[in-house]
């Protein structure tokens, strides 16, 4: 049946597939959600919930659904974290008006989408780590899309109007294949962390209001883009998996708010901060100032340096050139003035870092500019004051060409630049304090200077425009 595999192999595979089946089957309950109250999809969480905990360990579904790990606890670790989420999730169903379509999108995506991708990278793949991971992307968004449309034209689910249910439906099932994909690489793949990420970050998304929803056609080309991005710089070690799904989840938003220009200015900063590491890498590690890991990224530092303009382009795409209450009409450029000059924060810093810390001489702390050693937290040098401003200057220039930056905003360039190189500064302050007194690590630095160096930059702006 499989002459590829080894008997042993067989014999794992034929267990395995035993084993995702019984989960798959349990899953198939979702499709009734339609036809139920909702107070009985909690109860019968709940209970499924108790039958895990209770359940024999010599009966015959004990048996199909144990791992080894969980025959040595005498119980069903894996499924009762599994339920413990689902009924998390489903008490807000009651609660907070958490979708259902949601519910079951997210019990599509694990329970389908991570079983079969389980037993197809069992027999297609010997480079786990990348299969896996693009296998339960294709499989995960798939059966999130199923699941949740079967919901959606089975009961009165109300979408907001102007917009397609299904097209909707797609894109969330997308980010929730992707940030459950996400936290695969960073958790257990049992922890209850997995289904509650992906269906919080579906419902979040779902909770916006959007003038339109970008096709299916479109949200694969705008997943594909950061995908190939992502498994090139894995093989290059630029990221391990997570930066690299993390790049993933990152990307897709970015192209789905703002577009493909706002995605290859971030692009730059990536290419930049990766080229940059690996200068003189040997050098700075003898000195303690290199990345660890051979300067492969992973989903803190893409996170540290992202989160804050992934939030200015998602508010771009919200909140732009709306009328607020208490607030009044919201001009967009607001948001793209913090969105480069957080990304210019985040280039500046990294070229700042990896190109400062070669300065032949002994660098200053920001705070008593006395002498320090290469590498200490909140030391700057004229290198890298320099980087920073190249760094900053280089986020502004590139943003002309894509059309970031016309002509009739100007401006736009000069509070990029300052907002950049003044964000890069401030992460040097947070790390010459926070840091230093280990209230910050060196992402949450990197966060708050990010958003700083957006302020800054939105501040600049209002203040020379009006």
């Amino acid at each position: 049946m499989y002459p590829s595999l080894s008997s042993e192999s067989k014999h794992t595979l034929g267990y395995e597939v035993k084993r995702q089946s019984a989960y798959i089957s349990l899953g198939l309950l979702a499709l009734l959600f339609p036809f139920m109250p909702e107070w009985l999809i909690v109860l019968g969480i709940f209970l499924g919930a108790i039958a895990i905990v209770y359940m024999p360990k010599d009966s015959f579904l004990f048996k199909a659904l144990a791992s080894e790990r969980d025959r040595e606890a005498g119980v069903l670790l894996g499924p009762l974290k599994f339920s413990f989420a689902l009924l998390l999730l489903a008490i807000l169903v009651v609660a907070l008006d958490f979708p259902v379509f949601i519910l079951a999108a997210t019990i599509g995506t694990v329970a389908f989408g991570e079983g079969t991708a389980a037993i197809v990278n069992m027999l297609v793949s010997e480079n786990k780590a990348i299969f896996w991971s693009v296998t339960l992307l294709i499989l995960g968004t798939i059966f999130a899309f199923l699941f949740g449309s079967w919901v959606i034209t089975n009961s009165d689910v109300g979408i907001q109007a102007g917009i397609d249910s299904l097209d909707f439906m797609f894109f969330l099932a997308v980010i929730g294949t992707v940030t459950g994909a996400l936290l695969y690489t960073i958790v257990d793949e049992e922890n209850i962390a997995v289904p509650l990420g992906a269906g919080m970050a579906m419902w979040l998304f779902s909770s916006f209001t959007y003038t339109t929803i970008p096709s299916p056609a479109a949200i694969v080309v705008a997943v594909t883009f950061p995908l190939v991005i992502g498994i090139i710089s894995f093989k290059l070690n630029a990221a391990d998996l997570s930066g690299a799904l993390s790049g993933v989840l990152i990307g897709v938003l970015i192209i789905v708010f703002g577009g493909i220009t706002w995605f290859l200015l971030f692009l730059v900063f990536f290419f930049l901060g990766a080229l940059f590491t690996k200068y003189k890498y040997a050098y700075k590690k003898s000195l303690g100032a290199a990345e660890s890991n051979q300067g492969s990224r992973g989903y803190k530092n893409a996170f540290g340096n992202c989160l804050a303009p992934l939030i200015f382009v998602v508010a771009y795409g919200v909140l732009g050139n709306t009328e607020m209450p208490y607030i009044g009409y919201i001009d967009k450029t607001i948001f793209l003035a913090a969105y480069l000059g957080a990304m210019a924060t985040a280039t500046g810093d990294t070229l700042a870092s990896e190109i400062g810390s070669t300065y032949q001489g002994s660098p200053r702390m920001i705070t008593t500019f006395k002498k320090v050693k290469t590498g200490t937290d909140g030391a700057v040098s004229l290198l890298g004051e320099t980087a920073a401003l190249f760094g900053s200057s280089a986020i502004a220039v590139i943003a002309l060409p894509l059309g970031m930056i016309t002509t009739l905003d100007p401006v736009l360039v000069l509070v990029t630049v300052l907002g950049g190189f003044l964000g890069t500064n401030a992460d040097s302050l947070l790390g010459a304090t926070l840091q230093k007194k280990k209230m910050l690590s060196n992402a949450g630095v990197n966060l708050l200077a990010t958003f700083v160096g957006g302020i800054i930059s939105v501040l600049i702006y209002l203040l020379l425009v009006h």
